[in-house]
């Protein structure tokens, strides 16, 4: 970073000046909050209300919203204003850190590097989630300076790198519990890079790596059985016998080929159905052309200043890409975002493709120019039409103020909206979205007891069957709605009273 900004400053500051602009933009066009960012700004308020516990007690890995509760306290802002600019100190992190690495492999070739940061800024995937409050931001900056340390060492071999390389590594873990695999991987990685001559090397080798991957699974299994701990008791709740993270694993398989029977051809088929949806979120995440261009670079050892980097840039794709298979097969479900790592770390070499395109476009043939100037054009458009995260939710927020300023704040509420029920103001401090949710919705009206509140606000998306389903039962026993705000695409909210107060 310092090399950068000694040669480079003025690039540097254009960089930390795009990201700030495309930040506001994204937020004046987005500016209502992400589910999971309610979350994360209810811990944070615990956080500044002293309780330390109860955040805990909520959410098992709350270090993300201790960052934004400590930064709220810093600079005096509230806890959503202090986790907007964090995020976008976050973005601008992992853009300096992306931009440090494309220079460290191409010997700060300074058309590479202009490259690599037009590539980073208007990233799709990146420019999808600035105006999110999300922990990925702060993971995915610390994981990128993690390895441009390692990138350094592996072409100085100056160990003081490897110091840095630890630091980044164990930061990371304060985001997300994958980054524990990369520390779980440094003293392998220590040992090879230190110790090349020791007598018996390949024994210890050996062992190490058995002694990794004990730890390795005894981590997993702890942090498996406390993540998923609230969902065994919630099937026990619902009257299904489930006594421990192996048995819901067979549960879920089983409603993911449609409540077969799981013998080995049903459950060979949802590992493949689960290996193949990483693969699609990979590609879809990369806008296509990347994926293929990382693919070309290896292939064509392209991007890569020795064969030690060339083989920790793959350890480092294995890595992630083993934990989102991993994640896919058990939950039978994967988090498109979260193929972020692996799609930021095949990345790092299209800027050199990029560049081989510019500099050999005249002597290549008329098949090749027309793939390039498809693959560019298509990647510029993907690029600038990802700058139009304009939100679908502000009749969301509309309604919870609705209900802020128009009924009584001693009036019971629910919603199946954990936004409607953050902007309404009410009370609960937990997690929303395990309280408020149209499977909770059903569970009030089957069991009868929706009464106790005095009014229900039911977002409704008119592709969803049951929000629709219950849009027409709520009507039909409560009569009109007291308001409507519609949305976009036919997506509305109805808020409906449900009892008369005295």
């Amino acid at each position: 970073m310092y090399q950068l900004y000694r040669d480079r400053p003025f690039l540097v500051l254009c960089m930390v000046f795009a990201n700030a602009t495309l930040s506001l933009w994204s937020f004046n066009i987005d500016p209502v909050i992400n589910n999971d960012g309610v979350t994360y700004l209810h811990l944070a308020q615990f956080m500044l209300d002293g309780q330390w516990a109860e955040a805990f007690e909520i959410y098992s890995w709350p270090y993300y919203s201790a960052f934004i509760a400590g930064f709220s306290q810093i600079t005096m802002f509230g806890p959503e204003t202090a986790a907007y600019i964090l995020n976008t100190i976050f973005a601008t992190s992992l853009t300096l850190a992306f931009v440090c690495i494309v220079a460290e492999l191409s010997n700060n070739n300074k058309r590479i590097i202009l490259i690599a940061m037009l590539v980073i800024l208007f990233f799709p995937s990146i420019t999808k989630y600035r105006s999110f409050i999300i922990r990925d931001f702060g993971y995915l900056s610390c994981y990128l300076w993690s390895l441009y340390f390692i990138f350094r060492f592996c072409s100085t071999l100056n160990k003081r790198h490897l110091v840095g390389w630890l630091v980044f590594a164990a930061l990371s873990c304060l985001f997300r519990f994958e980054g524990i695999a990369f520390i779980l991987i440094a003293p392998y990685f220590l040992f090879l890079f230190t110790a090349r001559d020791i007598p018996y090397r390949k024994l210890i080798m050996s062992s190490l790596s058995i002694s990794l991957i004990i730890c390795a699974v005894w981590l997993t299994i702890w942090y498996v059985n406390d993540k998923y701990a609230g969902l065994i008791a919630a099937a026990n709740a619902d009257g299904k016998s489930i006594d421990n993270v192996f048995e819901l694993f067979l549960m879920t398989t089983e409603e993911s080929v449609g409540g077969e029977s799981l013998t080995v051809w049903a459950t060979c088929k949802a590992i493949f159905s689960n290996l193949g949806s990483v693969l699609y979120e990979l590609v879809r995440r990369m806008a296509i052309f990347y994926f293929f261009f990382a693919i070309y670079a290896y292939i064509k050892n392209i991007g890569f200043k020795n064969d030690l980097i060339k083989r920790t840039w793959l350890v480092y794709v294995v890595c992630n890409l083993s934990m989102l298979a991993a994640y896919s097969i058990y939950n039978n479900f994967l988090v498109s975002r979260y193929t972020m790592a692996s799609a930021l770390t095949l990345l790092l070499l299209s800027p050199f493709i990029i560049d081989r395109i510019i500099n050999g476009f005249q002597a290549f043939s008329v098949g090749k120019k027309t793939f390039s100037i498809v693959a560019i054009l298509v990647l510029s458009i993907i690029s600038l039409e990802g700058l139009d995260v304009r939100t679908k939710k502000e009749h969301i927020r509309e309604a919870g103020l609705w209900v802020k300023n128009n009924i009584p704040d001693d009036a019971t509420f629910f919603s199946n909206d954990p936004l409607v029920v953050y902007y309404a103001g009410r009370g609960y401090t937990g997690r929303l979205n395990d309280a408020y949710s149209t499977l909770h919705l059903r569970e009030h009206m089957d069991k009868r007891t929706l009464k106790r509140f005095d009014y229900v606000a039911l977002s409704i998306n008119p592709k969803d069957y049951w929000e629709d389903l219950s849009r027409q039962t709520l009507w039909y026993e409560h009569g009109l709605p007291e308001k409507i705000i519609n949305g976009v695409g036919e997506r509305a909210v109805f808020i409906f009273k449900i009892r008369k107060r005295r």
